[in-house]
């Protein structure tokens, strides 16, 4: 028999691939406005050693992501989560008292994040309440100042470098990524439907 043409059967089954891909893509984003609003908050950091003279700059940046590494899985301990949530203006009631929800939620709110090659260094807070964000992510950004020379020594130093940029609408959920991922699996469901059509006419 002759063999079939995989392109052929996608060209015949757009219809059905399309119907596919928009119901992947509807039903994402119908998951998402369910998902809880919230803005976020971003402070940035610079890390900086006092010790690094005479070290390669290359070790000397590598040496700062480490410690910012180390220092964002510090952020995720109850220990710090208990100095920030204390600081003046938190609200600490939007946390459950529940410490393994406590802990969760507490993770979703914080991502710390190291750019590549530099000691800068991003503290983006997400919440319900744009004032408890930026709020948070002051307070998160001074407990990590403060608790840096404890964990790695007086050499190391953090700076807020940037006043907190709230955002102006909602940062969670991401609607377009989220729709975009439901298109793809939509599209991936309808292929693996035109794959085995083909295997049946073989």
């Amino acid at each position: 028999m002759p063999s079939i043409n995989i392109l052929h059967l996608y060209v015949r089954a757009w219809r059905l691939l399309l119907l596919v891909t928009l119901g992947g893509l509807v039903i994402a984003v119908l998951v998402s406005v369910l998902q809880p609003l919230k803005f976020s908050s971003t402070v940035r950091l610079l890390i900086t050693q006092t010790n690094a003279t005479g070290v390669d700059p290359y070790t000397a940046i590598k040496s700062t992501e480490r410690i910012g590494q180390n220092l964002s899985e510090i952020t995720y301990t109850s220990s710090f989560f208990n100095a920030v949530t204390k600081q003046e203006g938190i609200d600490i009631s939007y946390f459950s008292t529940d410490e393994i929800d406590k802990r969760k939620e507490w993770q979703e709110t914080v991502a710390i994040n190291v750019v590549p090659g530099t000691g800068v260094m991003d503290v983006v807070v997400y919440h319900k309440d744009r004032n408890q964000a930026t709020l948070l992510a002051v307070a998160v950004a001074k407990e990590l100042a403060t608790q840096a020379p404890n964990y790695f020594g007086y050499s190391v130093r953090l700076q807020i470098i940037d006043d907190p940029l709230p955002s102006r609408f909602f940062a969670q959920p991401d609607f377009v990524q989220n729709g975009a991922l439901g298109a793809v699996f939509g599209f991936l469901i309808g292929s693996l439907w035109v794959l085995a059509k083909m295997k049946e006419i073989r």
